[in-house]
């Protein structure tokens, strides 16, 4: 089994999430330490409300 991964900087996903019409709602960002060697983080994105 093989796979492909790609790291995009967070504000990079953020504008692709808002180009994409979603409204991001919550971010977690968390720094390297421990047992992850890189940054990563968790985003909330919904569909905007309508009228």
């Amino acid at each position: 089994m093989s796979y492909e991964s790609y790291l995009l900087p967070l504000d990079r996903l953020v504008d692709l999430l808002e180009q994409a019409g979603l409204v991001v709602t919550a971010r977690l960002e968390q720094e390297p330490g421990g047992l992850a060697n890189r940054p990563h983080a968790c985003l909330l994105a919904r569909k905007p409300e309508t009228p």
